[in-house]
């Protein structure tokens, strides 16, 4: 499901305050597989969980590449180094819900999506092809 930025508004979407700060640069949001996803043009940013099943892997998914991942990690210094994965060139930081400094973290995210930080997004797959 896509949707544009005038339709946002939707109660299925975990951390609210997370769209509403990135409401400036009017993502695309598209929801699939119990996930948010935010797209800026051809780059897929984040993604917003809050699963009931699975709350260890709920709050935001910052998507970067192997190549930046511990870099972008040294903005939130305070995670611990098992919310840094990678899968061959690709990467996420994982903000999880849980902990305390989840907001701080979730907006400083923001902040840096607002000001252009190109280590957060890569490409989507259907950009690729």
């Amino acid at each position: 499901m896509i949707q544009s930025w005038k339709k946002l508004s939707d109660k299925r979407d975990p951390f609210p305050f997370v769209l509403q700060e990135l409401e400036p640069i009017r993502p695309v949001i598209k929801r699939m597989f119990g996930f948010t996803y935010v797209y800026l043009e051809d780059r897929l940013l984040c993604c917003l969980r809050n699963s009931e099943k699975k709350p260890a892997t709920n709050g935001i998914w910052l998507f970067t590449t192997a190549g930046e991942l511990e870099s972008l990690g040294r903005e939130f210094p305070d995670l611990p180094r098992r919310n840094l994965w990678r899968s061959r060139d690709k990467a996420w930081i994982v903000l999880a819900s849980r902990f305390e400094n989840f907001e701080e973290y979730a907006y400083k995210a923001c902040e840096l999506i607002l000001n252009g930080d190109r280590r957060i997004g890569r490409l989507s797959r259907v950009q690729r092809i």
